[in-house]
């Protein structure tokens, strides 16, 4: 007998409702408005079995996980170790600047070319992002070989007007048309993707890739004399469907994946003044300098003052008052970021770093 509300195939139909306990009727009301006499609430309704070892029901206890893993962090923890053996990568060219720092803070840039030794190496979260980024930028390169088989890739390169070296993702030449293409590949999270190409929230522009991603492209370009740069990003996290929609993405591809291009009069002038900026800082460490703590990011003018907390400010006037202040997530993730927090602001000299180094 299937139940009267029941209506579709037999693997739809449903057993008969049990009858009242209360009263045997039939199962045409509920126990809880049955007119019988009702069961005292303080009468303990006999279980089966004892159920106190289950997991509580109640869902706002959630099931949070193991406070210790055992198996999970085997790829990350062999990846950390390779990592920690491997040491620090020379440059492309043996050069003191290598294009994957365009862009940084030039006190970083000017330890790094001091062989001041770093305070906060990779933890083992910086090490699965950067290998996970890695392993896509090698499937990447091999899939564009085979589509074109005239794109040479890890081309290395010299940065023109100061003593820096790169490697380029992919350089991608048009023999016919006598047309050469720069490419930076950048793997990134879901939320600077969406940052980047405009779908974060309504109303807010797409912010394009990182100062220091285009720098870098510049800077390959330049090297190679490149008509284009390319600047592609591949987003570890897909933008869902629902918010494609929402912010006009109606290609499937352009949920997780985007490009700019530069032309040559574009990206020129980026290149000079970054190659420019770095032949400064490394002019300031051959006197015996740091730089002081300025990214191209931050206000003409503003020095990062805490670098624990990425602060900056930029003073103004006469009287030097502080006239902006704001902060700069790029400390948090720097490799000198515990020994930088123990100098001062402005140009200082290297020696003065080596001693905290010896000291620390």
């Amino acid at each position: 007998m299937t139940h009267p509300m029941t209506i579709g195939p037999a693997w739809r139909e449903q057993p008969t409702p049990p009858e009242c306990p209360r009263c045997g009727g039939k199962p045409d009301h509920r126990a809880a408005t049955c007119a019988a006499t009702p069961t005292p609430k303080d009468a303990p309704m006999p279980i089966a079995r004892d159920l106190s070892d289950l997991p509580p029901a109640d869902p706002r206890d959630g099931l949070t996980p193991d406070p210790t893993p055992r198996f999970i962090s085997v790829l990350a923890d062999q990846w950390a170790e390779e990592n920690y053996l491997a040491g620090d990568k020379a440059t492309a060219l043996g050069t003191r600047f290598r294009h994957s720092d365009a862009g940084k803070c030039s006190r970083a840039i000017a330890y790094t070319a001091a062989d001041i030794p770093k305070s906060d190496p990779m933890d083992i979260t910086g090490v699965w992002n950067t290998s996970l980024g890695t392993l896509i930028h090698e499937q990447w390169q091999e899939a564009l070989a085979a589509r074109f088989p005239d794109a040479e890739v890890e081309v290395k390169c010299a940065t023109v007007g100061a003593d820096g070296s790169g490697h380029i993702d992919a350089v991608i030449r048009d023999h016919l048309l006598n047309h050469t293409v720069a490419y930076e590949l950048k793997t990134v999270g879901g939320f600077g993707f969406k940052a980047a190409v405009g779908a974060q929230r309504k109303g807010t522009p797409a912010e394009g890739p990182r100062t220091s991603h285009l720098l870098q492209a510049s800077l390959n370009g330049l090297a190679v004399d490149a008509d284009e740069v390319v600047v592609g990003y591949l987003a570890k996290e897909c933008i869902s469907l629902n918010v494609a929609k929402r912010f006009g993405i109606t290609d499937d591809v352009g949920r997780f994946a985007a490009e700019w291009t530069l032309t040559r009069e574009q990206y020129e002038p980026l290149a000079r003044q970054e190659a420019e900026r770095v032949a400064g800082i490394l002019a300031l460490v051959d006197d015996g300098l740091l730089a002081a703590r300025k990214t191209p990011e931050m206000p003409p003018g503003a020095e990062i003052t805490d670098p624990a907390t990425g602060e900056w400010q930029r003073h103004d006037g006469p009287e030097d008052h502080v006239a902006e202040v704001g902060s700069t997530w790029e400390c948090g993730y720097c490799s000198y970021q515990t020994l930088c927090s123990g100098t001062d602001a402005g140009r200082i000299p290297v020696e003065s770093v080596v001693s905290i180094g010896a000291v620390a």
